[in-house]
């Protein structure tokens, strides 16, 4: 019985692809990355080098810290399509992070050539020049002196006496931290255990607030190594602690590469003394003031005017710019916020490209900081933006990159309806109507009226393009209840003029039917009364003419 039960199970049909692929979208929205790479994992086993996954999976690792394997993923990607945006900018983000900043660089130019308009290409440029001019200037430059080359010889020896002399000190604290292995005190693999090689008046500045972790991490290491609280569980809090401290470690290089100690404190004397760090009572009053100014904004926006509203909100990005973004809880939300009113009234106003370049900036800063809920809402307004240009297939494809990731019914019946109206300004009646459709089951299920009654309208139109006239009027016609049942007399009057222009087209066209009937009747009567007055001779005459 149990034999028969566990082939049952092996039997059962496996989760699709699908599913898996969107478990794992979850789990990376909800920043759990270990859950999402498993799910990432059996979606691949599907579906091998789906570049969707493989781009998420690659985030994951990223965001681990995990570099080998991002990179692995990401060059997959750009084995199916090398000139794909999205995995030519992870790959730059993967070397960025990993200090080479110049092949960085190379890819962050590549993607920007295939979608200049987009701001994070931009950003990445900007900060891979930066860490470059950063890890090459500043250095003490050798000078060679009136003794020439010899002086020049001797400064060299100088200098690498010095770092011998550097690196001999590192040793022996390398030792005092490990143990040495020959008196017992400590594993043989504590030989390898990673430490801070900076100088310790420079860790500080080089680790900031974690700082106090290293030093925890070091001192239980000191020790579980002196086997001071010899437990079961020691040899897995020594490989934890490695583990952090290596991390730590290889980042802390990976930062002085970015921007070395001597130009942060350069950068650190630049800054104005009037910036000290603010309280908590401070964050909340200056907050309280961006959000009155927001929906003062707001206002403006529904009062219809847009120019006041497009210059206040640009007054409010210069000042939240100047913020400490460490300083302020929400900081980057509300960038986003801000930058998306400056969008909307922007597209009110008819100016496509400066709406459109908003829109964008919030969208780049939801991708950089994980921020769902700014990079969603930004898709759509981008998606509105091209829509209103008569860029039908770049608010399509756009739209539906959201819906694949959309969960909220509301979203997707307001995606499927938008979507059906780009499809129909495409002359793509049929795709049209297939989003029509599956907006309109969403809307039956949830017993949203209004909905209902868009949705109906799309899909007549869609019968009107198909040429099927009936399913069309039958569409119009359910609208039309809707709006009565809705008292939305505005759309009832439209409606029923629509059903009533369909109809007289329809008697029209029967009439014009009917004429071309009696036309044929008449004409063919009248070949039958003349072969009757004929004579035999003549129909004779007729056929051998013919």
């Amino acid at each position: 019985m149990s034999r028969s039960s566990s082939e049952e199970r092996n039997k059962a049909p496996k989760c699709p692809f699908e599913v898996y692929r969107s478990e794992g979208d979850a789990f990376l929205m909800k920043k759990k990355y270990l859950k999402a790479i498993v799910a990432y994992d059996q979606a691949l086993d599907r579906k091998e080098n789906d570049r969707h996954c493989l781009l998420r999976r690659s985030s994951c690792y990223l965001a681990l810290g995990n570099l080998t394997k991002a990179l692995s993923d990401a060059d997959v990607a750009l084995l199916e399509d090398s000139n794909y945006y999205k995995a030519l900018y992870l790959k730059g983000q993967i070397l960025y992070n990993k200090g080479d900043f110049e092949h960085a660089l190379v890819y962050f130019h590549r993607g920007q050539q295939q979608r200049p308009e987009l701001q994070m290409f931009r950003l990445g440029i900007q900060k891979s020049e930066e860490a470059i001019e950063n890890s090459l200037t500043g250095h003490k430059k050798i000078k060679i002196g009136s003794a020439g080359a010899k002086g020049f010889v001797k400064q060299m020896d100088d200098e690498e006496k010095a770092q011998k002399a550097k690196s001999r000190q590192i040793a022996q604290k390398s030792k005092k931290v490990t143990g040495d292995p020959s008196t017992g005190d400590g594993d043989q693999d504590n030989r390898n255990v990673p430490i801070n090689l900076i100088p310790k008046n420079m860790s500080k500045i080089m680790f900031g607030p974690l700082y106090t972790d290293h030093e925890y991490l070091e001192e239980l290491l000191k020790q579980e190594s002196a086997q001071k609280w010899k437990t079961i569980h020691s040899e897995e809090v020594r490989n934890l602690a490695r583990n952090g401290i290596t991390y730590l470690d290889e980042r802390s290089k990976f930062w002085h590469q970015e921007k070395p100690v001597y130009a942060r404190m350069k950068t650190e004397k630049l800054k104005p003394l009037t910036k000290s760090r603010l309280t908590k009572k401070q964050q909340c009053s200056e907050i309280n003031k961006v959000l009155n100014k927001l929906h003062h904004i707001d206002e403006l926006q529904r009062a219809h005017q847009h120019e006041l509203a497009a210059k206040h909100a640009e007054n409010l990005l210069h000042e939240v710019k100047t913020w400490d973004s460490s300083q302020v809880l929400n900081y980057y939300e509300i960038l986003a916020n801000i930058y998306s009113m400056l969008g909307l009234s922007n597209l009110e106003l008819g100016n496509y490209t400066e709406s459109l370049e908003a829109h964008q900036a919030a969208y780049d800063l939801g991708q950089e900081n994980n921020l769902s809920e700014v990079i969603f809402h930004s898709m759509d307004n981008m998606g509105r933006v091209y829509a209103k240009k008569g860029d039908y297939e770049s608010a399509v494809k756009i739209w539906e990159e959201k819906l694949e990731n959309c969960t909220d019914e509301l979203d997707t019946i307001w995606l499927c309806y938008e979507l059906g109206r780009c499809y129909l300004e495409l002359q793509k009646p049929n795709k049209s109507f297939e989003y029509g459709e599956k907006g309109l089951d969403l809307a039956c299920s949830m017993n949203d009226k209004l909905w209902q009654l868009n949705i109906n309208v799309l899909i007549g139109q869609s019968n009107l393009q198909l040429k099927k006239r009936l399913d069309a009027q039958t569409a119009f016609t359910t609208a039309y209840e809707l709006a009565k049942e809705l008292k939305a007399h505005d759309a009832e009057k439209a409606m029923l003029e629509v059903i009533d222009e369909l109809q007289s087209t329809d008697r029209e066209m029967d009439a014009y039917a009917l004429t071309d009937t009696e036309d044929n009747v008449r004409s063919e009567g009248s070949l039958v009364s003349q072969n009757k007055n004929q004579s035999p001779y003549q129909k004779n005459i007729q056929s051998t003419e013919e």
